[in-house]
């Protein structure tokens, strides 16, 4: 690992095997990885407390419940003391529920956005997180809560107005926003 692990940095692991194949496959740019979380902070056992979305909402948990996933762990550029506060800024979403809503808009609008595409640019491509409609609700899913905790304390990993997927944490990488370990 080139960085020691600090409280704002971004574990991302592989999601069960339908989501797997459906962000492989329809999404770009690619990414293996389907399940977001942030460390909130380090135990003293060595352990890390994280803030996760999962079925049941937000959710408080450990690191350790994810050592036989493989992870991957992002820290996103910005001065460490605002990467210190995000997971205190999400804290403050309170017990927000899962956004299986959201899922649903995704799901239409893929079927929407495969049609744009086909009549504007006239081939069928992978789907980037920009060709799907997005609103900010008070619900999340998962790769939600790392960025809204960002975007609390001023900073966009993801661009707003943009629905954060793997793919939107892919394309932060690519432009410098998050870099991994």
């Amino acid at each position: 690992m080139n960085f020691k692990l600090e409280p704002g940095d971004i574990f991302a692991v592989r999601g069960h095997w339908l989501t797997m194949w459906l962000v492989t496959h329809l999404l770009q740019p690619y990414i293996n990885r389907t399940h977001f979380g942030i460390l909130w902070h380090e135990r003293p056992d060595g352990d890390f407390v994280i803030i996760e979305s999962i079925a049941r909402g937000l959710s408080i948990g450990l690191l350790s419940w994810y050592k036989d996933y493989e992870k991957t762990f992002y820290r996103v550029n910005c001065p460490a003391d605002l990467r210190h506060e995000a997971p205190d800024a999400l804290v403050e979403w309170g017990r927000a529920s899962y956004d299986y809503l959201l899922i649903l808009k995704l799901a239409a609008g893929a079927v929407v956005a495969f049609f744009k595409i086909l009549i504007k640019e006239r081939k069928i491509r992978k789907l980037r997180a920009e060709d799907f409609p997005y609103i900010e609700n008070s619900s999340l899913i998962c790769t939600e809560a790392p960025d809204v905790a960002y975007d609390a304390v001023g900073v966009n990993i993801i661009p707003l107005g943009v629905v954060p997927i793997p793919s939107a944490f892919r394309q932060a990488e690519i432009e410098g926003r998050i870099f991994t370990e």
